[in-house]
């Protein structure tokens, strides 16, 4: 079951509770593991105050944030743990469904045989209970009892994968069709799939590695550095040995909101780390898609230019008053200026090239479910029935398609016309080959279809080379945070030991 709830929760602070939320994820957390976690905390805390030589104020303030982040950690840790199993669970069960079924022929015999191959859990139970569903034989929606039994599967394991081959299962077992061609091709994308997970939890495995080693190094840098600044006293022997640069008020609220940052840091990582395995791992949300993708097609230019020039017209007045006065003011409410003035062709370019990458991306999968509906439909019936699942971004592309295809059914420019104010040359080859296909009829589409599933592999690894490095790039970053977050305070703690040894030189000079 996906959890839903806020991870920081006032209740979750009492250990049953805590157990209690882990028990959802299949775990027991005893509470004598809580308490240890907890003294461990306390003295990391302790040591971490006697480093910094904060004042009480501040170390009961970080016993605070720590512990109440504490069950937030625990519990992402048990996430990450239960992800891991849903995932195997699902591509276990998805490579052993399309084997059992190729032998069997039937999706109910199909499912008995996957069922043997899972000890007592929640995949076996689901699949427990969809057999029970299935062998009632009454539906209570139009779907039928076949999909309503399957369904029970897919509630708990939301996934695209297993909801394609659920649907090509079914379409098998109800029309008929070319099962070992549809067979083969969900076992190849499966197997891409499932390939490609593996080694991407590996990467956010040891980037959180990094991440923690990254924030031990720039704590103790920072604490090295004090102790350097605060080691420089004994150069000025008429300084009374108690002052120290570590106690100064604003260092002491430094090293607290350094400290407040790393555990942030450390909760992103765990965060990072404890994401949905199963999920669509899209670039952006499906909203600010589509969106961008509105933004693109209804795009003005006259109407967005003027609406540049009013907004610029403002700051360049600023910018002219600015360079009565002072040169470098005005300079930068200039490339203010600058900017306003462009921010059409910025807001624009964004918004294409963020769907652009969309569509790059959703294009692989979406061409899997039409090489499989061509194994039993037409081409314009591939399409219609493809609406229903294709990633979002497409379904605006395809409506306008099937319109077109409605007023114009053997005309080439109607396919054509899909995603071509975007660069994207793999749909114009895709258009021209289901063209191809509709003109030459379904029978005599083998060829075609399997040229189009080798066009299908070369997207899908371009789409998550390019989804991989995205991803690889926000795991990085994290990596950054803890060496940003003690640059900031090197800086200050800098700037002030600077100022301090100022003065005692001048009270030496002053003796």
């Amino acid at each position: 079951m996906k959890q839903k709830k806020r991870l920081w929760r006032l209740e979750l602070m009492d250990p049953r509770n805590l157990a209690k939320e882990v028990h959802v994820y299949g775990y027991n957390f005893e509470w004598q593991t809580h308490i240890v976690l907890i003294v461990l905390s306390l003295l990391g805390i302790a040591a971490i105050g006697v480093i910094f030589r904060l004042q009480a104020v501040y170390i009961a303030l970080t016993v605070i944030a720590v512990l109440g982040m504490l069950p937030v950690i625990v519990l992402m840790t048990y996430a990450r743990m239960y992800e891991q199993q849903r995932f195997g669970d699902a591509c276990a069960y998805m490579e052993q469904m399309l084997y059992a079924y190729e032998s069997e022929g039937k999706i109910l015999s199909a499912l008995k045989e996957t069922r043997e191959i899972f000890e007592s859990g929640q995949m076996r139970t689901l699949i427990d209970q969809a057999i029970v569903y299935i062998e009632t034989g009454v539906s209570s929606t139009e779907k039928g009892f076949l999909a309503e039994g399957l369904d029970l599967i897919e509630q708990r394991y939301e996934c695209t994968k297993l909801h394609t081959i659920h649907d090509t299962l079914l379409s098998l077992e109800q029309h008929g069709g070319n099962a070992e061609a549809s067979l083969y091709i969900l076992l190849e994308d499966l197997e891409v799939w499932k390939r490609r997970g593996y080694v991407l939890q590996a990467q956010k495995k040891q980037q959180h590695t990094d991440n923690i080693i990254s924030i031990l190094f720039a704590t103790g840098l920072c604490a090295v550095a004090l102790y350097v600044l605060d080691g420089m006293r004994d150069l000025f022997s008429t300084v009374a040995q108690g002052e120290c640069i570590m106690k100064l008020p604003v260092i002491q609220f430094t090293s607290f909101v350094f400290l407040m940052w790393q555990l942030y840091v450390l909760v992103k990582s765990f965060r990072n780390m404890a994401a949905d395995w199963l999920g669509q791992r899209e670039l952006q949300d499906d909203k600010y898609i589509l969106d961008c993708y509105e933004r693109v097609n209804g795009y003005d230019k006259r109407k967005e230019k003027r609406k540049s020039l009013l907004l610029a017209l403002p700051c360049l007045a600023v910018t002219v008053l600015l360079s009565l006065y002072s040169t470098w003011p005005a300079v930068v409410s200039g490339i203010i200026t600058i900017i306003c003035l462009c921010k059409h062709k910025i807001v624009y370019n964004i918004a294409r090239r963020d769907v652009n990458d969309a569509i790059y991306a959703a294009m692989p999968q979406w061409m899997i479910q039409i090489a499989l509906l061509l194994q039993h439909n037409n081409v314009q019936v591939s399409l219609a029935r493809s609406m229903r699942t294709a990633p979002p971004v497409l379904q605006p592309e395809l409506q306008a398609l099937m319109n077109r295809l409605a007023l114009h059914p053997e005309s080439l420019t109607a396919y054509t016309e899909f995603c071509k104010e975007y660069d994207v040359p793999e749909a114009q080859s895709l258009m021209k080959m289901l063209h191809s296909i509709a003109e030459a009829g379904t029978g005599d589409a083998n060829l075609q279809i399997t040229n189009m599933l080798q066009r299908v592999n070369e997207m899908q690894q371009l789409s998550n080379q390019r989804q991989d490095e995205n991803l690889r790039f926000k795991m990085q970053m994290i990596f950054m945070y803890p060496v940003l977050g003690a640059t900031a305070k090197l800086l200050i703690d800098l700037t002030l030991g600077l100022v301090y040894m100022m003065g005692m030189m001048g009270n030496m000079g002053g003796v």
